[in-house]
């Protein structure tokens, strides 16, 4: 197969870019909303890994195998459906045409209310499209850095691989059984013990917990409840998106017990446990008198049946806070969206400062200085020093730093010497605590200056660059005998 065939080869991907399918592909392959080209390009390429990986590896590759079974009437081992009759055409109008079978089958489901339909492969991929930077956090924050060659290997299987409707786990960690489960696909449901009672966090798709054990201490079950009672949890999305709490979509915690037996009173005793403990860590900081740590039967037997009440009145801190601690300011904007629009242009003009030809800017780029930073470098003499210049505010005015990296002078004699070499007042110098070789210079010259009216502010700009430049170049000069090129410092200028 030629270069060319391969690069008009149909894929999922190519066939969800299409116009008609634009509504889906927002659903499930959303764009990137970064302005840097190469962060755009690379949140892109892990959503369509984990996309990919979850319809190859989870829930979707039911749905995909039926619709194979459906089109060949067959489930025989090496069934040829309707496309594959003409061999030449395997490749590309057969690939077309399952990929779209399969696409329609999302687009119905996702036209299809849910309570019509059931839970099914779309919403598989749609939840995971719409929290994809949460599932990140949870499971591969690593990914984001990783490179792209190895993130197919992360999702795949390391993440996503052997998975099953109903997990279990006992004895110990099931590490990827726990990333599987913080995954809106399967499994479905986690049998384990209290092995991850503490330390695990499995709140991002679940808000259901049955506890078929119980402990007679309440903080015990208050973490195990804890597990999925956490910020960002599905059961808080959902509520934050409804602006309502309704019962039913508050957090469900249950305790299955057999009824006319004894475990309805070790139920109704824990419950009451735990009412008495959630108050203790507010209004009454000691406990009841009288608690016992066990459970007379007969004298609880005795008593009129009644379920224990949930706490749903609001609870009440025990230590006195003044009503004024509780108001906070008003603060307004201080720049309004119409004045920060101002500075951005105003800021972006100073790429006209390289008229001059000892200055040499990079090429402009709109969304480097939309985001208040502009690079370039200064010819001094025989030598080439690189700067960045970073947009602030004052007031209503804008204020312009200029920071001239050094190297990486990297012990105490080296800073000791540089404070010795600097003599200007008007230059500061800038050292950074580095650990290991994370950056490029750990040494800088820099500076800011404020700008008043338009028309001086080439010619201020001008000055700051060349007064940080030249003691950033001499520093350099004195104490690394090198002259490195803007590309060595450009990733960390960034970072600044």
């Amino acid at each position: 197969m030629s270069a060319v065939d391969l690069l008009n080869q149909p894929t999922f991907f190519t066939e969800l870019r299409h116009p008609e399918r634009a509504e889906l592909r927002a659903a499930l392959w959303p764009a990137s909303g970064s302005d840097d080209l190469q962060d755009r390009f690379r949140e892109e390429a892990l959503r369509a890994e984990m996309l990919g990986s979850a319809a190859r590896l989870g829930h979707g590759l039911i749905d995909l195998y039926a619709l194979l079974i459906q089109q060949t009437s067959s489930m025989e081992s090496g069934a040829r459906d309707d496309d594959d009759e003409d061999q030449e055409i395997v490749g590309s109008h057969g690939d077309r045409g399952r990929i779209s079978r399969y696409l329609d089958r999302l687009e119905q489901q996702r036209t299809t209310p849910i309570a019509e339909r059931g839970w099914a492969v779309f919403d598989e991929l749609a939840e995971i499209a719409a929290n994809f930077r949460l599932i990140m956090d949870v499971n591969l924050p690593d990914a984001r850095t990783t490179e792209l060659a190895n993130v197919r290997k992360e999702f795949g299987s390391r993440l996503l691989g052997n998975q099953q409707p109903v997990g279990g786990m006992w004895g110990t960690v099931n590490g990827r059984l726990i990333k599987q489960f913080r995954m809106p696909g399967y499994p479905m449901v986690l049998v384990t013990t209290d092995l991850v009672q503490e330390g695990e966090d499995l709140h991002t798709f679940c808000s259901t917990i049955h506890h078929y054990g119980i402990s007679w201490t309440p903080s015990s079950m208050e973490q195990r409840t804890g597990r999925i009672d956490r910020v960002c949890s599905q059961t808080e999305r959902r509520l934050l998106g409804l602006g309502v709490a309704p019962d039913d979509d508050k957090l469900q915690v249950h305790f299955p017990h057999l009824e006319d037996t004894v475990e309805v009173l070790q139920v109704r005793r824990l419950l009451t446990r735990m009412n008495t403990f959630l108050r203790l860590m507010h209004e009454g900081l000691q406990m009841p008198d009288g608690e016992e740590r066990t459970l007379n039967v007969s004298k609880e037997i005795l008593r009129h049946y009644e379920p224990v009440p949930a706490i749903t009145d609001r609870l009440h801190t025990a230590f006195p806070i003044n009503q004024s601690d509780l108001q906070g300011m008003n603060l307004s904007l201080s720049r309004t969206p119409e004045e920060a629009e101002h500075l951005v242009r105003r800021f972006a003009n100073l790429r006209h400062i390289g008229g001059d030809s000892c200055f040499k800017l990079e090429a402009a780029d709109p969304s480097e200085a939309g985001r208040g930073r502009i690079f370039g470098t200064v010819q001094l003499r025989h030598r080439v020093q690189p700067f960045g210049l970073y947009l602030h505010s004052f007031d209503k005015y804008p204020q312009i730093r200029c920071i001239s990296p050094v190297g990486r002078v990297s012990n105490q004699h080296g800073l000791n010497e540089a404070l010795h070499l600097h003599a200007p007042p008007d230059v500061r110098i800038g050292a950074l605590e580095l650990d290991g070789d994370s950056r490029s210079y750990d040494l800088t010259a820099e500076d800011d200056v404020l700008l008043a009216e338009p028309e001086y502010d080439i010619i201020r700009v001008r000055q700051l660059i060349l007064r940080v430049t030249s003691n950033a170049d001499e520093l350099e000069r004195q104490l690394l005998g090198s002259d490195e090129p803007l590309t060595t410092f450009r990733e960390d200028l960034e970072r600044e």
